[in-house]
């Protein structure tokens, strides 16, 4: 485990250095607490977070308790490896997860606070891409955990025992929703987005693109499969956080907007305006368990 540099050190060297090309984008990770007054969203205290990979890929932040989050990291001097790093916020620590011959991508916290999903892509079968779980401490190399099902490139663990799963099929990728025990599935919805959200009554939040310039956020119940429309996304995003009370988080180049279920307005709301920190091409976003912390991905170089 190796110390983070000082935060403030990186942000003043993030305009004084060369981009490398790398083969993945070139994203870093950002923190900054959160509070929520009724329907206000305040944020302040703005971290960077990844200076220590400053040009390389940082990317798809999951929080595995409020104080550390799991992140997968590409180098640009390994272009051919993504592995899953921990960051402590309270300790200031780094610390590398996984190191496989395969590339890892996606961590996700498992219902039982025990372990961590992620997606592996296999080493020895042309970019198979499976879902793979290891334990968080790190007392083996983690198993397979659905061995019938591949080209899995996004998760999201709707009970114990069902997965929603984003399914890579070229143009049009599609929704398996995935029984863990017996590895049942059924094909659902195509061409949706790659953020998937559990909702507090259990239903599935997801994006379907509807047209290459229409997209929504949609909700599907995990039983009948009967969807709902409950919003048009920002235009051209599709990354969204969702809180227990059914506000959607979503982030449009610099600024965050925020819109709640019920809302007959039916109309997104900009709460912050993220511009004076360099973020201004905001992607994947995710809260803390205690609503106090979100983390926020930015795309810095669009190739």
């Amino acid at each position: 485990m190796k110390n983070l540099p000082k935060l403030l050190t990186l942000f003043s060297m993030f305009s004084m250095m060369t981009p490398s090309v790398c083969q993945l984008p070139n994203t870093n990770v950002y923190c900054l607490d959160m509070e929520k007054f009724g329907e206000q969203i305040e944020f302040k205290n703005a971290r960077f977070l990844t200076g220590f990979n400053l040009y390389g890929y940082n990317n798809q932040p999951q929080w595995i308790n409020n104080n550390e989050l799991y992140i997968a990291v590409q180098t640009p001097y390994d272009t051919s490896q993504t592995e899953i790093y921990a960051l402590s916020l309270v300790n200031t620590t780094l610390a590398q997860v996984t190191a496989t011959r395969e590339s890892e991508y996606s961590p996700m916290l498992m219902p039982d606070r025990k372990n961590v999903s992620c997606i592996r892509v296999d080493a020895t079968r042309a970019g198979t891409q499976r879902l793979w779980t290891y334990p968080i401490d790190r007392i083996n190399s983690g198993r397979d955990l659905l061995p019938l099902h591949q080209d899995i490139g996004y998760h999201c663990w709707l009970s114990d025992k069902k997965l929603a799963l984003f399914i890579v099929n070229g143009a049009s990728n599609y929704l398996k929703l995935v029984n863990v025990e017996d590895q049942s599935s059924i094909q659902l919805q195509a061409g949706i987005g790659r953020s998937l959200a559990r909702m507090n009554d259990g239903k599935l939040a997801f994006v379907q693109k509807a047209t290459p310039q229409t997209w929504y956020i949609k909700s599907m119940d995990a039983n009948s499969y009967a969807t709902d429309i409950v919003i048009e996304t920002l235009s051209g995003s599709e990354d969204f956080a969702l809180l227990p009370d059914g506000t959607f988080i979503m982030g449009n180049a610099g600024k965050l907007y925020s819109y709640k279920m019920g809302n007959p307005q039916k109309q997104w709301t900009e709460i912050a305006d993220l511009n004076k920190y360099g973020i201004t091409n905001i992607k994947r976003i995710t809260v803390s368990r205690d609503l106090d912390k979100i983390a926020i991905v930015n795309d810095v170089y669009r190739r």
